[in-house]
């Protein structure tokens, strides 16, 4: 476990998961447009790896690039649900480590933030995949989701006092709406 924690691994696992997620994208999605936004948003976040910045920023685009894949994965080549739920449960718990070792959270209770993060992503994927909407829009969701719940982390668990968790909570809203309605018009 501890080679989790080393700064070299970190940054070679992480480019591992961006790198197989916007790959993927580049399989399972057939807009152009899309693919140019991806890549560009992926060399940003790759710039931010690199130099390791912006954490929050990586943890979401690689939740959405990552959701999005194993929905692809789910609807495209069919595979087992099995087999994406422990992909979840693995990729989604490694992204909340990191996100762990960059906001410092407090105490003991790690480990048990980890699998609720990490449970309740899967809970989120698992009733997402039965509803008709766009895979692109499900893998925001999910985003939005992290973001809600890395917000709660930073601001509570973590004791930051420079942001309070009703902002994180307000954009939640904010976006999830803004999800919904473009669902709805698409």
């Amino acid at each position: 476990m501890a080679f989790l924690y080393n700064k070299i691994t970190r940054k070679i696992t992480l480019l591992l998961i961006l790198f197989w997620s916007i790959v993927s994208f580049y399989f399972i999605d057939r807009l152009v447009a899309d693919k140019v936004l991806i890549t560009t948003v992926g060399l940003i976040a790759f710039l931010f790896i690199i130099f390791e910045l912006a954490p929050l920023f990586i943890v979401i685009i690689l939740s959405f690039t990552v959701s999005f894949a194993l929905y692809g994965f789910l609807f495209t080549f069919n595979l087992p649900v099995w087999l994406l739920m422990i992909a979840i449960l693995i990729l989604f718990g490694y992204l909340f480590l990191y996100m762990e070792q960059k906001t410092g959270i407090l105490g003991n209770k790690r480990l048990i933030y980890l699998l609720l993060f990490s449970i309740l992503i899967l809970e989120v994927f698992l009733a997402l995949s039965y509803f008709i909407i766009n895979p692109l829009s499900k893998s925001l969701i999910i985003s939005a989701v992290t973001y809600i719940f890395i917000g709660f982390c930073y601001t509570v668990l973590a004791k930051h006092k420079d942001n309070s968790f009703s902002t994180y909570l307000y954009f939640f809203v904010f976006s999830l709406i803004l999800i919904m309605i473009v669902s709805i018009a698409r």
